[in-house]
């Protein structure tokens, strides 16, 4: 059973990374429903088993919220992000020694996880090259399985840009320097294909978060 201390540090966590857009999408027990989810998926043979998973590395782990619940279960954890402030407030709540600031295109190789996975991380991305080397590094690190959760769905991205015009005031002028990377599902099927990995896509259904219908998720997984 959780404590209220934990109900606060995950809530805290996941509202200074940015999950508190609209209404309130920063609730205790949709995030964990969310992080279960993503566990499951990783834990996924790619042939109907489960694999026990023991290291997860997480690719833009922001301020830690992710990696504070695998801790919780006894999961060893590694993590990159570009925003130092955010990496200092993950330093302070994990046991890691593995937390690097610095962009996601240099994750480091050497060390390799059972598990790795970005989260709403990957339309921040330029283009789909700085992307395809990112998702690269991301199979060579991983022993079993690669995760990319709250990916921009290239076939919602209209319907998207009108949700956000309608809903957020002055739109296009708070957004200007940030653009979103779209991605169509073949950029991840032709990945999976060159390396001759299985691959699943789920639906975004994080309770309460506004993006869900712009989005999905992509598992990839090696075979042994």
């Amino acid at each position: 059973m959780q404590s209220k201390d934990e109900e606060r540090i995950l809530v805290e966590l996941k509202r200074s990374s940015g999950f508190d857009v609209f209404g309130e999408s920063v609730r205790y027990e949709w995030w964990v429903d969310n992080y279960q989810k993503i566990k499951q998926e990783l834990f996924y043979a790619g042939n109907g088993e489960k694999r026990q998973i023991k290291s997860v590395y997480e690719v833009g782990c922001g301020s830690g919220a992710n990696l504070y619940l695998f801790e919780k279960d006894g999961i060893r954890c590694g993590g990159i992000d570009y925003s130092e402030n955010l990496l200092n407030g993950a330093k302070k709540i994990l046991s890691s020694n593995d937390l690097v600031c610095d962009e996601a295109i240099h994750i480091p190789t050497d060390t390799v996880y059972d598990a790795v996975f970005a989260n709403a991380v990957f339309y921040y991305f330029p283009n789909e090259e700085y992307a395809l080397e990112v998702l690269e590094k991301m199979y060579r690190k991983a022993k079993y399985a690669i995760g990319i959760a709250d990916i921009r769905d290239k076939e919602k991205e209209e319907d998207y840009i009108t949700f956000r015009k309608k809903n957020i005031e002055n739109y296009e002028e708070r957004y200007k320097d940030l653009p979103c990377l779209f991605y169509p599902k073949s950029f991840f099927l032709d990945f999976a294909s060159k390396h001759h990995a299985d691959i699943k896509f789920t639906i975004s259904d994080v309770k309460g978060y506004w993006n869900n219908e712009f989005a999905f998720n992509c598992y990839i997984y090696k075979r042994e």
